[in-house]
């Protein structure tokens, strides 16, 4: 067998596939390692969503060619959502790879990758590009090959659900994952159970839109479901990820607020402010609407995080409509805000709208509105000076003689961290008290205040990392 290196482009949703397919190469026989330079094969789990994560995608499987002369790789494979939208435009466009994989052909990854590293693979395309993702099927696969962890983090992704109903007429998430499935609540379950089991101290749930769950199946909605997870012994935090605001109710941001286990932070995709431009998006929503909901949830919890992202450019917007999202941006109390130029996917209904916006002036767009966003955000990091937060302790700089971590407003590799000194005793994975002093940026900085830290459960093996991993 063969030593296998996976690289993860794009969303957490696909680190959740991507760890699910190292556990299947695994099973399979094969060494998962997280160093390209020294492996046989590289899986590439790609991200289709829009153009500059399929350039991003290019780039990466050319300097990964690179390695076939270099450090003599024997096989490149792709995978992921770019694979199941344009399997056979990758293929004439990039003869390095060997194999593209669909979701269909997830099953028989181990296999592929061997023919891979042996040089005997009979075709490029495995599988049926296009098939949507089925959570169903994958669960029943992982089921014998549960999914292997890469690093060390005291946190972790579960993926709840797949595809979305939505329709917004720019999105290309249904032609890749298809509509709304929700894994069954026992099988989530089962799964945070084991990685708690694991010391996994905080774990983000995510999906394409989460506020949706169990409403195709009928097994219940999400303020259950959370009633479930948030039960479960050992389990310090749990957040949500991927709320569409037109489902973040009043009984939602009371739930949150009154639990010492979900964290108050709401990740909002608000997309514009405009309703006209909201309209033709297909979204719900407008700056008002936004504004009592952000409204409701300070007034519940003041130090509540919360994140948003805006498109610019939409077919039809207008200076004034930009000129709002700006003001909207420049006016609002946001923890975290990306803004992004609106990208046409064909196959979205957004491509034949008329009025499409100069791509210049749409840059400009976006980039004012992103410079307002870092006024606002610095804002909001100075606003939390002398408070005191709960933070997760993640990784100690020993350069700088400093803690790195996060508190219940920063998510994991999205939003920024929190850097803390005076810590003693304190390990990977437990939770302290901070006294915030200072922000660099929208980053936090204080001092631990000697409040005994949090622990794993009892018995609970300290984020356990197969040694291939390092």
């Amino acid at each position: 067998m063969a030593r296998v290196a996976v690289v993860t482009l794009g969303c957490p949703k696909n680190a959740v596939d991507s760890e699910g397919l190292a556990g299947l190469l695994s099973t399979g026989g094969h060494e998962v390692t997280s160093d390209t330079a020294t492996a046989e094969v590289v899986v590439v789990n790609t991200c289709g969503f829009i153009e500059p994560a399929r350039r991003e995608t290019v780039e990466e499987v050319l300097d990964l060619a690179d390695l076939k002369d270099s450090s003599g790789l024997a096989g490149l494979v792709l995978a992921g959502c770019l694979v199941a939208r344009s399997a056979s435009e990758l293929a004439e466009a990039l003869p390095e790879v060997d194999a593209f994989v669909d979701f269909a052909a997830y099953p028989r990854i181990a296999e592929i990758v061997a023919d891979a590293a042996g040089g005997e693979l009979s075709s490029k395309i495995h599988g049926d590009p296009g098939t949507r993702f089925d959570p169903a099927w994958w669960d029943a696969t992982i089921a014998a090959s549960p999914r292997l962890r890469f690093g060390r983090a005291p946190w972790a992704y579960v993926k709840i659900a797949e595809g979305c109903n939505r329709g917004c007429t720019f999105c290309s998430i249904p032609l890749m994952r298809g509509r709304l499935r929700s894994r069954a609540p026992e099988v989530i379950e089962a799964e945070v159970r084991g990685l708690v089991a694991q010391g996994v101290s905080e774990l983000s749930l995510v999906s394409q839109d989460s506020v949706m769950w169990g409403r195709d199946s009928g097994d219940g909605d999400l303020l259950g479901l959370l009633g479930r997870l948030e039960s479960i012994e050992g389990l310090r935090r749990l957040r949500l990820m991927y709320l569409h605001p037109q489902g973040v109710t009043d009984r939602l941001i009371d739930r949150m607020a009154a639990s010492d286990v979900i964290v108050s932070y709401f990740d909002l995709s608000l997309q514009h402010v405009a309703p006209e431009v909201l309209r033709s998006m297909g979204r719900w929503g407008s700056a008002g609407r936004f504004t009592r909901m952000i409204e409701r949830i300070r007034a519940q919890d003041p130090l509540a995080g919360v994140r948003s992202t805006f498109i610019l450019g939409f077919p039809g917007e207008t200076e004034a409509h930009a000129a709002q999202v700006e003001a909207f941006v420049a006016e609002t109390d946001l923890d975290w805000i990306g803004a992004f130029t609106y990208s046409p996917e064909d196959g979205t209904r957004s491509v034949h709208l008329p009025d499409r916006v100069a791509e210049a002036v749409a840059r400009a767009r976006t980039e004012r509105v992103a410079s307002a966003a870092e006024v606002t955000m610095e804002r909001r990091a100075r606003s939390l000076v002398g408070h005191r937060l709960e933070v997760l302790a993640e990784s100690f700089d020993r350069a700088g003689g400093t803690w790195v971590g996060r508190s219940h407003r920063e998510a994991p590799e999205i939003d920024g961290e929190v850097r803390f000194t005076g810590a003693t005793g304190v390990s990977v994975g437990d939770l302290v008290e901070v006294r915030i002093t200072g922000n660099l940026g929208a980053d936090l900085e204080g001092v631990w205040t000697g409040a005994a830290p949090g622990a794993p459960p009892e018995g609970a093996s300290a984020f356990p990392v197969p040694s291939t991993l390092g």
